[in-house]
């Protein structure tokens, strides 16, 4: 069973093990904040069983649930089957490729009225096949991303351990190489993550790898400057 791990205050997460073709090993983390009105916002839901369910009722209502990129969708449909009352947002572009996915409101790069004041958002330009959201909790001053960066410290068999080198990302906090080969438009791309690194963050949750819990904010830079 997953377990709801406190990160923050009115802020937590649970992951979930992925196994993906080649023998990569790797976990994906799902984030929940509660936001006033006991109102809970799931970022990037994982399988949710009945003990999960449970748990999270506990914390508040399941009002939002979001899938943060393109590739960020797999348990998203099985989560609005669960919590039908819950909204679900979504990249644009993901009602294209997964028509049967029930989807009630686009993201964009400003965050709705659902949520605004407490999660902020900037959506990461110019790389089509992703279209990567990334959230602000701003009372605990956390970053939450999905597949923007890596922290994959100790990464689990050969397979994963081949394709992480591959994609540079083995190891340590970094951009994978498969931003080079999907982004179409650099400009954007560069102007979309100087926007995130203009926020004001402390903590960095990750999708894939360990929660970067003191000074993401310069470390997040250091790895990013590079690129910009």
């Amino acid at each position: 069973m997953a377990e709801l791990v406190s990160i923050a205050e009115d802020l937590w997460a649970a992951t979930h093990p992925l196994r993906i073709a080649g023998g990569v090993r790797m976990d994906t983390r799902m984030t929940v904040a509660r936001l006033p009105g006991e109102r809970l916002w799931i970022h990037s839901p994982i399988p949710i069983d009945d003990a999960l369910a449970a748990a999270l009722e506990e914390l508040g209502k399941v009002s939002y649930l979001v899938a943060p990129n393109l590739y960020h969708n797999l348990f998203l449909g099985p989560a609005s089957a669960r919590f039908p009352e819950a909204r679900v947002f979504a990249p644009p572009g993901l009602a294209r490729k997964i028509p049967s996915l029930r989807i009630d409101e686009a993201l964009s790069a400003a965050p709705p009225d659902a949520w605004a004041g407490v999660i902020d958002q900037r959506l990461v330009e110019g790389a089509p096949p992703m279209e990567e959201v990334v959230f602000l909790h701003r009372p605990s001053r956390s970053l939450v991303v999905s597949d923007l960066l890596f922290n994959i410290q100790r990464p689990e068999g050969l397979g994963t351990k081949f394709v992480l080198t591959l994609m540079g990302t083995r190891g340590k906090l970094a951009r994978s190489r498969a931003w080079s080969l999907i982004t179409k438009d650099k400009a954007a791309w560069k102007a979309s993550v100087r926007e995130v690194l203009a926020l004001d963050f402390e903590k960095m949750i990750m999708a894939h790898g360990d929660v970067v819990a003191d000074d993401a904010k310069a470390r997040v830079s250091e790895v990013l400057r590079p690129y910009l």
